[in-house]
């Protein structure tokens, strides 16, 4: 099966290491990842936590692109709604004159953060809401392309650099509307389906071509499936990382806790006293997570791309040690025979 592997990193804050050195974590996870033979490497963007140490996903992109020579870089993704389309499409032109046909702009409407760090970004005005969000994208889209409509008030204005190519562009969501948007748009889409793997993939992918379809976009759409996997040399070590990241959901969901993650004794010992509404939902986050093998991962992974039809799939995986994800990521490139 000839699939297209790709890479979402959140730079998770690992036990053995601080918020200062997970950025760099990122960089040497980029650096594998295009010798095991990724396609692409996105950067999350996050606020505000004691778990993820990457605000800025913009500026980390351009840093491991200079540390790498092949693989794509981009945003899984830009959280549009803290931002001016006009500043996100000059900043992602520059990247793509400095690291031309590598450069992914990935835009999402999720904060990625709580209400506090959403007001500080907008200080001294004040944070969007959701309906603005349409309207960024689509300003968004026609500055990087240069498709102004003649009676917006800021047709006149010049994108620089100018290039004739624009960044790919893609649009992250996790259901009907964000995938309606983004055919509208002619964007990519990105399903999270990490998130919430009960999410009808088949359905909600459909849903996204027939709008890309209906409203006359040259080209293809294009789609990805952005799933949680954590691979291991056994089942059983497996699963037991990806307990941690499933009881650490519940501890932020259930009780806003969200100052680290826990080791795995904390995890052992926790699970044993979960009350029954705890235990319902960790065994959710759990489902959500695709654990095993290399080999068993892949047969899981494939069977969910023969059901949707995705173009390709973007692997996100949070761990309790970096060791654990670089190995977990090494295992799944050599089960699809990357490298």
């Amino acid at each position: 099966m000839s699939l297209r592997i790709s890479v979402t990193d959140q730079s998770p804050i690992h036990a053995n290491s601080s918020s200062g050195e997970s950025p760099l974590l990122s960089v040497k996870l980029a650096q594998a990842c295009e010798r095991w033979g990724y396609h692409r490497f996105w950067m999350a963007e996050h606020h505000n936590s004691g778990i993820f140490a990457c605000p800025c996903p913009e500026i980390l992109i351009g840093h491991i692109a200079s540390q790498t020579s092949r693989i794509k870089v981009g945003t899984g993704g830009v959280m549009l709604s803290h931002y001016s389309p006009y500043k996100v499409a000059e900043q992602f032109r520059m990247l793509e004159v400095l690291y031309p046909d590598r450069v992914d702009l990935g835009v999402g409407r999720a904060p990625g953060g709580d209400q506090v760090s959403s007001d500080a970004l907008a200080f001294p005005a004040k944070a969007s809401n959701s309906q603005a969000f349409s309207h960024q994208a689509h300003d968004l889209v026609h500055f990087l392309k240069g498709t102004m409509e003649p009676d917006h008030p800021y047709s006149k204005l010049i994108v620089t650099p100018q290039v004739d190519a624009a960044p790919s562009l893609w649009m992250l969501g996790s259901g009907s509307a964000s995938c309606e948007f983004a055919g509208t748009l002619g964007t990519g889409f990105v399903l999270a389906q990490f998130i919430d793997s009960r999410t009808p993939a088949d359905k909600i992918f459909n849903a996204y071509r027939a709008a890309f379809q209906a409203a006359g976009h040259k080209g293809s759409p294009k789609t990805m499936l952005a799933l949680a996997v954590v691979c291991a040399d056994t089942t059983e070590e497996a699963q037991q990382i990806a307990s941690i990241r499933a009881y650490s959901k519940v501890l932020a969901h259930m009780h806003g806790i969200r100052d680290g993650f826990p080791s795995p004794q904390e995890t052992a010992a926790a699970l044993k006293k979960l009350s029954v509404s705890e235990m319902d939902y960790f065994n959710q986050c759990m489902g959500d997570i695709i654990s095993g093998t290399g080999a068993e991962c892949r047969t899981k992974i494939e069977a969910l791309v023969d059901n949707c039809q995705a173009d390709e799939v973007t692997v996100v995986n949070v761990t309790y040690t970096f060791e654990q994800r670089l190995r977990s990521y090494e295992l799944l490139a050599q089960a699809f025979e990357m490298y």
